[in-house]
Parts: C-alpha cells; sequence; structure tokens
C-alpha cells in the first residue's frame, strides 16, 4: 500500500505536508487525532519495508528508541505498520538543525560548540545505558530548537547493541564524513563510534570543516581509518590547548582510545572550559580576538551515505550507496521555517536559515586551510574510488545487478580496510579474490554490457596500484 494513499495511519495519525524526503524514509507533519497534538511521522520507503529482516529490525529498534526520555532526546512516541508500510511517530521540534546553522556561520565561537557537544553527550549516556548505539551523529541529526535546546534525532534507526546477532546484520548506517574507523573497516559499531562521530562534528563546529574530505566515500572512509587530521587549532589558531587535547581524544583510531564513556567525555569537555580559555571561549558572543575574516564556506562535497555495503549487510541498503542515493531516512532536513523533525539529514536545496538564540550571528570564514583532495590519496585509495565510481553507474543503469555490487563492494572493503600488518602476499590475495568475485559474476550474467569492460579496467588499475603499495 502505498504512502500517498493513506492519508491516515493507524487510524489516528494524519498525514499533513512532507517535511523531509530522502532514500529511506519521508518524514510528515502529522496530527495525531486521539490526543489532539502535532506529531512528525517517518515512514519507511517501499524498497526497505519489503524486506522482513530490514522491517523487523525497525520495528524492534523503534520500540527501544520509545524507552528512551531525556530532554535532550526527540521523544519516540509510536511506532506500527499500516498493511505494507512501516512507521514511527515522534514528537515535533521547532528549530534549524545544526547542518543548516554550520552552512550558514561556518562555524561556532568554541563555546558555543562545547556546549553543543556536552548536550549531545548527555543524549548518548542515556542512549548507551539503554544499549542502543546511534550510529549516525551528525550536524543534520542535531536540532538547536527554541531556548537553545539541542536535541538528537534519528535513535528510530539505531541498533540495538548486541541485536540482530551475525556478521551480515552489522550494516553501516553512517555518514561517511562522521563515520568511525571501525564501522568504515566493517566492524560492529558500539557506543565509542558515535563518540567518534561527535568528536567530527566538534571538530567542524570549530573549524568550520569535517576533518576529512575526499571525493569519494571510500576515500573518506580511508582517510577516517588511515589518516590523522591534526589538532584543530592547526586550522583556527587561537584555540585552547585543552579543546585540541578532548577533539583528538574523542577523534582515536582506537576505540580504547576514546572516553570510556559519554559521561568521561562530557566531562572532558567541560573541562575544558577553564579561566585560561575565556578569552577563546568568548561567553559573551562576540568575535574571538584574532579570528581570521574570510569568506563564508559552504561545503564542497556532498556528504553520501557509506551503506551497509561497507559490511555487505542488506542488498536494499547496498543499493542506497551504489545508485549514489545521498543520505538516509529523511535525506533533507526541512527548512528552518518548519519544525525540524527525527530524522533529518542534510538540508533541502534553497531552504532558509535561520540561527537559533544562541548560535554565532556572525558569519565567520573557513581558515585558509586547502583540504587534501582525492588526488593526493594514496594509489590504491584513488583506484578504489574511481572503481566504486564505475561500479555505482553500472548498477544504476542495470548492468551490474546489486547483489553482484554489494558483492564487489565487500571485497573492496577487506582489501582496503584489512587487519594492520598485513604484508604484500596478504593484500595480493585479497586482491585476487576481488578479482575472482568479478569473473564469477560476469560469467553468471550479473555483470554485462560496457560495464564489464569498464569494470574490468579499474580492477587492472586498481591491481596495480595495490602492487605499487
Amino acid at each position: 500500500m502505498a504512502v500517498t494513499g493513506t492519508r491516515v495511519l493507524a487510524g489516528r495519525y494524519t498525514l499533513g505536508e512532507v517535511l523531509g524526503t530522502g532514500g529511506m524514509a519521508t518524514v510528515w507533519r502529522a496530527r495525531d487525532e486521539v490526543l489532539g497534538r502535532e506529531v512528525a511521522v517517518k515512514v519507511l520507503s517501499p524498497q526497505f519495508a519489503a524486506d522482513p529482516g530490514f522491517l523487523a529490525r525497525f520495528e524492534r529498534e523503534a520500540r527501544h528508541a520509545a524507552r528512551l526520555s531525556h530532554p535532550h532526546l526527540v521523544t519516540v512516541f509510536d511506532c506500527g505498520v499500516e498493511g505494507t508500510v512501516p512507521f514511527i511517530v515522534m514528537e515535533l521540534v521547532t528549530g534549524p538543525t545544526l547542518r543548516q546553522v554550520l552552512d550558514e556561520a561556518g562555524m561556532l565561537r568554541a563555546g558555543e560548540a562545547v556546549r553543543i557537544a556536552a548536550a549531545v553527550c548527555e543524549a548518548l549516556e542515556v542512549a548507551h545505558a539503554a544499549g542502543l548505539v546511534h550510529r549516525d551523529i551528525k550536524p543534520a541529526n542535531i536540532v538547536l530548537a527554541a531556548g537553545s535546546e539541542v536535541k538528537v534525532l534519528d535513535f528510530g534507526i539505531a541498533r540495538a547493541e548486541g541485536g540482530g546477532g551475525g556478521t551480515r546484520t552489522q550494516g553501516v548506517l553512517g555518514t561517511a564524513a562522521y563515520l568511525s574507523p571501525e564501522q568504515a573497516s566493517g566492524r560492529p559499531a558500539g557506543p565509542q563510534a558515535d563518540l567518534y562521530a561527535l568528536g567530527c562534528v566538534l571538530f567542524e563546529m570549530l573549524t568550520g570543516a569535517p576533518p576529512f574530505s575526499a571525493d569519494s566515500a571510500v576515500g573518506l572512509a580511508y582517510r577516517h581509518v588511515h589518516d590523522d587530521p591534526g589538532p584543530p587549532s592547526a586550522r583556527r589558531p587561537g584555540l585552547s590547548p585543552q579543546l585540541d587535547q578532548v577533539t583528538g581524544r574523542l577523534l582515536a583510531k582506537d576505540p580504547a582510545g576514546r572516553p570510556p564513556s559519554a559521561a568521561a567525555a562530557r566531562a572532558g569537555l567541560l573541562a575544558a572550559l577553564n579561566p585560561d580559555a575565556t578569552t577563546v571561549l568568548d561567553p559573551a558572543g562576540e568575535p574571538e580576538p584574532g579570528l581570521p575574516i574570510r569568506r563564508r564556506w559552504r561545503p564542497r562535497l556532498t556528504e553520501a551515505v557509506l551503506a551497509a555495503a561497507l559490511a555487505a549487510a542488506l542488498a536494499a541498503l547496498a543499493a542506497v550507496l551504489l545508485t549514489g542515493t545521498a543520505g538516509h531516512a529523511g535525506s533533507a532536513a526541512p527548512p528552518a521555517t518548519h519544525p525540524a523533525v527525527a530524522p533529518t539529514a542534510d538540508q533541502t536545496p534553497g531552504a532558509r536559515h535561520t540561527t537559533p538564540p544562541g548560535a554565532h550571528r556572525h558569519k565567520t570564514r573557513k581558515p585558509a586551510v586547502t583540504p587534501r583532495h582525492a588526488s593526493a590519496l594514496p594509489p590504491a585509495a584513488a583506484a578504489a574510488a574511481a572503481f566504486v565510481g564505475d561500479l555505482q553507474a553500472a548498477v544504476a543503469d542495470g548492468q551490474v545487478t546489486q547483489q553482484a555490487g554489494q558483492d564487489l563492494f565487500s571485497h573492496l572493503q577487506q582489501l582496503l580496510f584489512g587487519p594492520p600488518g598485513q604484508n604484500a602476499q596478504q593484500i595480493q590475495q585479497q586482491y585476487q579474490q576481488l578479482l575472482q568475485s568479478y569473473d564469477q559474476h560476469r560469467s553468471q550474467g550479473d555483470i554485462t554490457g560496457a560495464a564489464a569492460a569498464r569494470l574490468r579496467h579499474a580492477l587492472d588499475s586498481l591491481g596495480a596500484a595495490v602492487g605499487a603499495s
């Protein structure tokens, strides 16, 4: 049953305007006719609703999220399935997302950035205590509501820690710019993955850009695993050593090197607000001394979802990546003049920005730091990114089946993000497995047309790069 033909769900939720639409779900403004209140209803897209395993997990996790209660968490009221349409009912929250604020301001005052990060830690502490891992902390999932209240969205698609079992279900649901090294490597994401993502968000609030940039999701994932972004003060001089230290700890490659809990992370953030840092933190809200005035910066790169194909998880989620769909459940946040609802992702093009109370109202500009581009990637990573581009196009054109694309991407992940200390022979073995997977799928008719030659050429280039690395 299509949602377009169903204006009332569960006999009580009357759907109104669409507030956000993406590859995984659509978010509607709705009215709860029983309680007489406005709510947000997130409706899962048909291609995901058709997967029984994903549907069961969706409903299970919504019920987990409904048990959470905290001022910094968007409340989940209800969930259900109307015919074949699964949905989650949430509170309607008024205010822009942090994504919208950063797009407008470029960066925030350090004190404001710490305040927001500390509030997110409070929300994470409650969720982690309940065994729920968010898995997709990013600016688009943080709302700055009325009165400067911070609200975390999207726990409705988080995965209950320890739930679901086998490796085939431990998919990556995060956004590549904020993806933890363990998620990029296809390993399970625990609470420390949320802290790493928060470190990426904090880094962006302080500097105007995420810690890493690249021209593809593969390149971003590679950087999260292998590269050091350096301290925020290297991009924005004048930030305190304490802020550098707490940000660096959140961004530790090894989860064990990060704070042991969200509560510990919050304590570290608040400790950075010391008297010696008052000239940097500027609680009065004026521009910070010495902050250079430069052009307003907007992200050059589209935030792409590194979906479950990284872990060879659900075929439906792999299709999100391989067909080039950016964002996940609700891939466009509503304009700031609309209530922000859970879940949202990146803002709708052309949406009007509104800076909430307490946010930096000066359009500060990004420090003159040139990010490393894809051309600066190691040869193997650059060749892998090219291969993924060809693979995305081939799946979109129907010349490669979704299952074959998922399988090839899984082998590529193992090649790029294998355990540390692998020797050249082990790397070559993983490349040969990728090549054998290609040959097998081609012989079975899963790879056809001009895509077969393009992919083979890309694999040859990757093999040469792997041999030279």
